[in-house]
């Protein structure tokens, strides 16, 4: 994961910059015309596209403990060559995928809360984010686990507060 540098003073968008069609999220490339960022990715709301894209994007994980056979540990290409720890980067991602493996109980909901403090450590080790506070309620009836994340500005003030389904809700539509 880049650096994150936050400007408090340049103009936030209401939401992050990734399209997703359904499926998949996919980052925006910015008009050739944007000051400063010609065809570079859209980032008009720097921090919360961060922010989803360091819980949406498949961490590597540890191979499957139920099956030995299937070598599925996913991760993000670019951390094999490109993260430099000494300015604060991190591998890109969450391993929140790994809970699909588990039963929907406390122990998997705890799964999801310690994943999803580790892929936003980064940010919060750069600065870019405050306090972070995530609670997990699994729902076996329904075959997900409800997550609630609070997470800060460095001066305290609430970045965002409520749940975030991710694509479980997705995936249990579709």
């Amino acid at each position: 994961m880049a650096r994150l540098i936050v400007d408090p003073l340049a103009p936030q968008a209401a939401g992050p910059d990734t399209v997703w069609d359904g499926e998949r999220g996919d980052m925006v490339v910015a008009h050739l015309s944007e000051p400063g960022n010609p065809g570079g990715l859209l980032a008009r709301n720097p921090l919360l596209t961060a922010i989803v894209l360091a819980l949406e994007t498949d961490a590597r994980g540890e191979r499957d403990p139920l099956d030995p056979y299937a070598y599925d540990v996913r991760g993000w290409p670019g951390d094999g060559f490109d993260v430099d720890r000494a300015r604060g980067e991190a591998p890109l991602g969450s391993t929140t995928w790994t809970a699909w493996r588990y039963a929907v109980d406390d122990e998997n909901a705890q799964r999801v809360i310690d994943s999803t403090l580790v892929a936003l450590k980064p940010l919060q080790d750069q600065g870019a984010i405050g306090e972070v506070d995530v609670s997990a309620e699994p729902d076996p009836a329904n075959n997900l686990i409800r997550r609630i994340i609070h997470i800060r500005r460095p001066d305290g003030t609430v970045l965002y507060s409520g749940p975030y389904a991710g694509l479980w809700d997705a995936l249990r539509a579709g």
